[in-house]
């Protein structure tokens, strides 16, 4: 791992840290919920906490076709292993009894929705690879990448050129 600055110094360490594993995209939401148990086994190796907390979540419905929404929802849900469940309103308000039911006809609980300290989860992340065998380079702004005949990246770095069979950027706004 190539990094221009720190680790977390970037836009990580400021995200939100909330995840759902329900998406309009069935990969995705495949992707997220294994990512869900990912954190766990990142926790497990790297001995560092990523503040997991599964608080479970509630999709609220106002109008008869929302509810509709939920219900497909839920069932590709199921169909992709998810543990979803359609609740009512009054269900809803014994979970979270600040919200008023009489606006809302039904719901879909997720009980593996939550939030993490991105912050935290980059650094397990860190950790963990370095016990796997990665180098993590701070403070190494990447200025080029080209690419050789044979498939190989040459990283073209403030420090040098770094040769690499597989190149990964995550460089967010700063990638090209």
């Amino acid at each position: 791992l190539i990094e221009r600055s720190e680790l977390t110094s970037g836009s990580s360490w400021h995200a939100a840290g909330g995840f759902h594993t329900l998406n309009g995209d069935p990969n995705v939401a495949k992707l997220q919920a294994y990512t869900v148990q990912l954190y766990k086994e990142i926790e497990e190796i790297s001995g560092q906490s990523c503040s997991l907390h599964l608080t479970g979540g509630v999709m609220m419905a106002d109008t008869p076709e929302r509810m509709d929404f939920l219900r497909l929802a839920h069932a590709k849900g199921r169909y992709l292993g998810m543990d979803t469940e359609l609740i009512t309103p009054s269900e809803a308000k014994a979970m979270f009894p600040l919200m008023d039911e009489t606006n809302f006809v039904g719901a879909m609980w997720d009980p593996v929705e939550g939030h993490l300290d991105p912050s935290g989860t980059t650094i397990a992340y860190s950790k963990a690879a370095k016990k796997l065998g990665a180098e993590i380079v701070l403070r190494n702004r990447v200025v080029e990448l080209t690419q050789e005949v044979d498939g190989t990246w040459n990283v073209v770095t403030e420090q040098g050129t770094v040769k690499a069979e597989h190149v990964v950027n995550c460089g967010g706004l700063w990638a090209r």
